[in-house]
């Protein structure tokens, strides 16, 4: 029987996107040659460079816009961006199918839209260093998952990666209560909601990328539609908003907002071509230390707004700790 790690592994990549961390591609039936192998471990550590830099950038963004104009310049760079490279490299076989489309679509309306926006309020509202830690436990959703509606094993390993993430989420909680930076009573059990929100749905949209990637449909290509989808979602938001009168922010532009949108969209070259030349068990722990760079990124450069604390960092080790053993369990 195939455990509950082999089954989500895809989906257990801590990422504040999913475009590529959510499917797990296909093996290679030869040995990596130890240069592509470096190269590769390289462009993960550049793609966990680029969530956090991400993170702490819509930190400060946040500071004097809304996080309408985060999400809408961020998706305007995503696609300046991946329509030229994925139409080019992909040309001329594209190979998009109806179910290969419409699946890609379903998981960027829930992994590129939705939970994005969860993850950024969490940012907004608790800071990225609490945030980046609950977000990262998208993990314990896709476990559940696999083995509640799959019925399949748990092993000794995954049991213990699952129990470091309850652990390091648990503390993280604690911290957040007792920390002058963030919320209090009720407010404060709302902002938690959010990132734990946006780890549910980064857990879920999988299953819809598999089914796009089962098509044939290539992953610079898939993510593409993905993004595209969620931008077009977003669009409609924003038209339905206005149908109803709602009265809206401008959509403005500041550094923060250009420095998160090109940070995450160099996380996402980066992570295709780390799979593309490292297998993607050592490709989901090295990107996991996005969120001590996220930690360790507040630390020295946003102190006075996120109150980083022994605590938060002694969580933050457990949530990663745990992210690794339920990959290699």
């Amino acid at each position: 029987m195939v455990t509950a790690t082999a089954a989500c592994r895809s989906a257990t990549a801590p990422r504040t996107d999913s475009e590529f961390r959510t499917v797990k591609p296909r093996e290679r039936d030869y040995p990596v040659k130890v240069s592509d192998f470096l190269v590769g471990v390289g462009f993960a550590v550049l793609a966990a460079v680029g969530l956090a830099v991400q993170s702490l950038a819509v930190r400060l963004g946040t500071r004097t816009h809304s996080i309408s104009s985060v999400i809408g310049v961020m998706f305007a760079v995503n696609l300046l961006v991946l329509l030229p490279v994925a139409g080019i490299s992909a040309y001329p076989d594209y190979n998009i199918t109806p179910v290969s489309l419409g699946a890609f679509a379903v998981s960027g309306i829930l992994g590129s839209l939705l939970a994005r926006y969860c993850y950024f309020v969490g940012i907004a509202r608790l800071g990225a260093s609490r945030t980046e830690p609950l977000k990262a436990l998208l993990p314990l959703f896709a476990v559940g998952a696999a083995v509640v509606v799959l019925d399949e094993q748990v092993t000794v390993t995954l049991l213990a990666g699952v129990v470091l993430l309850i652990a390091g989420g648990v503390a993280v909680t604690l911290e957040s209560r007792d920390s002058p930076a963030t919320p209090t009573g009720r407010q404060l059990w709302v902002s938690l909601a959010f990132p734990l929100t946006a780890a549910l749905l980064l857990g879920i949209d999988p299953i819809f990328t598999k089914l796009g990637f089962a098509e044939g449909t290539s992953a610079l290509v898939g993510v593409t539609i993905r993004v595209a989808a969620a931008a077009a979602g977003f669009g409609l938001y924003l038209l339905w908003q206005a149908v109803r009168g709602t009265r809206q922010d401008a959509l403005s532009v500041n550094r923060w907002l250009i420095v998160a949108s090109v940070a995450n969209t160099v996380y996402l070259l980066a992570y295709f071509a780390a799979l593309a030349r490292t297998p993607v068990s050592v490709v989901t722990p090295v990107l996991g230390t996005s969120t001590l760079f996220v930690v360790g990124g507040a630390a020295m450069f946003l102190q006075d707004d996120e109150h980083v604390t022994a605590r938060l960092i002694g969580a933050t080790v457990l949530v990663v700790a745990g992210v690794v053993f339920v990959v290699q369990g």
